[in-house]
């Protein structure tokens, strides 16, 4: 899986989702916008937000993109939380 040479970019993976047309999640300036990707030019991405609003954010400012898995196998991934980190006391 990692043996690729292929470069892995956030404009790939807005790429990816705007042909797939799949809802996608954005982690922008602390904040995760969840959407469907109407449009990219590599300078901005245009977000259409379940709600009916339009986000357009600088592709710079988004530092993770999560898209949706495919089949997915094994145990769920546990639900994020934005900008906290839960510690067990041991």
């Amino acid at each position: 899986m990692f043996g690729s040479t292929m470069l892995l970019t956030v404009g790939h993976a807005l790429d990816r989702a705007k042909d797939e047309g799949t809802v996608v999640r954005m982690h922008i300036g602390g904040d995760w916008i969840t959407g469907r990707i109407m449009s990219s030019d590599g300078h901005g991405v245009a977000v259409l937000e379940s709600n009916g609003d339009l986000c357009v954010v600088r592709q710079e400012a988004i530092s993770c993109v999560r898209l949706p898995g495919k089949a997915h196998t094994g145990s769920p991934v546990p639900p994020q939380h934005s900008g906290v980190i839960e510690m067990a006391a041991g």
